[in-house]
């Protein structure tokens, strides 16, 4: 019996009886545990000879090989799992997904968030009429398309399987150590087949997405194989960023099966850290902690079980200690101007609005409703000079230098570069940071209740958050001491803000010690 034969016949031995994918080099200390291969390769590296005949095989027989990667890694035998793992393209601009037309959506009616009723999104989109395929980086620059996506919750009976996106992964920056409910990605050319047309390759989609990002038990890999376990639960639109916007998402929930290898589950890429079982009916959800897309789903279909209060974290406390100066940091909508009220009003802090010094820079009258739209360019065009910057923190500045008060407030600065221009005029100055998080959905209900409020619906209201004037304002959440977590409930709200100046004022500054305040 040749080396090849022996190797290839030890493997299909093991995965056989073992019933599930295995590393090359599982597979070698298995079979050499049960003798399956001569002791003549035990001083060697067989692994590297077996990973070496694996792939060589599939590689050569193609769908022919009774053999099949059926995770990154791992190789299992073909007839048992139900979406061999591809290897992606090392190309990835090559990458072909499913797109159609934005355009279209509007004819449906456009919305921001989930809606359960998908039936009439998928009737008209998922059609070879509507849809076509993209090259994915020409797709991530094009506004005019929307791509394709599946975004998939495992559960299991009342669990719900969450995640955190480590730092091996390639997903946006915005996902990176948040933890995730969803698993999935794009549908692509590769998804489509004689069995999928009716979706255009969608559920084959999120059954290749979940045998890549989970390791499936046997039973499960025929379930899905079978299209058993899993069904569609809603769409997604997210309009609320430039990424959002060149995405619409099928929600799909996965029932996994009573396999016991469920209590602990495994990962299939090294991006999914921290697999963990969540049970929303007992647990409190603390939805900060959870990446945008995973808190809608939150909030859609766990709603009774979710933490969402408002609240505060603490990073860097020496900064936020009176005598200071503080500068509020949010987008539209997200309750500064409540935050600032309630800090002048109750502790005595004098504001200073960078608007209202923008504009008597620019000899313009002040930021209204009205005029939001037209203030916001003209403020982009000075801003986006390179001196506009250290002007307007000039003039900030010059502001603060004229006031006595041990508490100042500057609310409303846009950009990092005038938030660094200030820091440079602040040498000497403690200078603290406080950004107030809102999710762009509670943002526009927040802003619609203003008696000012000037638009129509969440789309006018995403117009003018996403003016190039406001792009930088949610990455500056990395340059705060504190975020202020804000939902609904006002007097929630105003309860979190006291707590968050009662913890800092009462830090001290001498000697570089703190009086531990509340860190939630």
């Amino acid at each position: 019996m040749t080396g090849e034969s022996e190797f290839l016949r030890a493997a299909r031995i093991v995965l056989s009886d073992s019933a599930r994918p295995m590393t090359a080099r599982e597979l070698t200390d298995k079979a050499l545990e049960r003798g399956l291969l001569p002791d003549k390769f035990s001083g060697k590296t067989p692994h590297q000879t077996m990973k070496s005949k694996l792939s060589v095989h599939i590689k050569t027989q193609g769908e022919q090989s009774e053999f099949a990667r059926a995770d990154p890694g791992k190789f299992s035998l073909r007839n048992m799992i139900a979406n061999p793992y591809r290897t992606k393209q090392k190309e990835h601009h090559r990458e072909q997904v499913l797109v159609f037309p934005a355009r279209a959506l509007d004819k449906l009616g456009r919305f921001q968030g989930i809606d359960r009723k998908w039936k009439r999104y998928a009737k008209h989109i998922l059609t070879a009429n509507t849809c076509t395929y993209m090259e994915r980086m020409e797709a991530e620059c094009n506004n005019e398309y929307k791509q394709v996506l599946c975004y998939i919750l495992v559960t299991k009976g009342d669990h719900l399987l969450a995640f955190n996106r480590g730092s091996y992964s390639r997903t946006e920056d915005m996902l990176r150590g948040r933890a995730c409910v969803g698993f999935g990605g794009h549908a692509s050319n590769v998804d489509f087949d004689l069995f999928s047309g009716f979706d255009l390759g969608l559920t084959s989609c999120a059954i290749r997405e979940l045998g890549e990002e989970l390791s499936l038990p046997v039973p499960d890999l025929a379930r899905l194989n079978a299209r058993s376990g899993l069904e569609i639960i809603g769409a997604l639109n997210d309009d609320s960023s430039a990424i959002g916007k060149r995405h619409f998402a099928f929600i799909f929930r996965y029932e996994v099966s009573d396999d016991p290898k469920w209590s602990k589950p495994e990962r299939g890429e090294r991006g999914i850290t921290q697999l963990r079982w969540l049970c929303p009916p007992r647990d409190q959800l603390p939805l900060h902690e959870f990446e945008y897309w995973s808190q809608m789903c939150l909030r859609t279909f766990y709603a009774s079980s979710v933490h969402a209060q408002p609240s505060f974290r603490i990073r860097r406390r020496r900064p936020l200690a009176p005598p200071h100066v503080l500068v509020m940091l949010g987008g539209i909508g997200s309750g500064k101007s409540e935050a600032t009220k309630v800090l002048v009003d109750e502790f005595g802090y004098n504001e200073i609005n960078s608007g209202r010094v923008l504009a008597q820079i620019l000899g313009i009258p002040p930021v209204t409703e009205s005029n939001r739209q037209r203030f916001q360019r003209t403020a982009w065009n000075f801003i986006s000079t390179s001196e506009g910057p250290r002007q307007l923190a000039k003039a900030i500045w010059e502001q603060v230098f004229k006031g006595s008060s041990e508490r100042i407030l500057i609310d409303g600065i846009r950009q990092r570069t005038t938030l660094a221009a200030l820091r440079e005029f602040a040498a000497g100055r403690r200078l603290g940071i406080v950004f107030i998080h809102t999710p762009p959905d509670i943002a526009y209900k927040l802003y619609s209740q203003r008696d000012d409020s000037r638009i129509h619906d969440v789309h006018d209201f995403l117009n003018i958050r996403n003016e190039s004037v406001e792009e930088e304002v949610l990455s500056l959440i990395s340059e705060a001491d504190a975020v202020v977590y804000n939902w609904f409930g006002r007097l929630a709200y105003h309860r979190v803000l006291r707590e968050l100046i009662g913890a800092t004022s009462s830090i001290r500054t001498d000697h570089g010690t703190t009086k531990r305040g509340r860190n939630q």
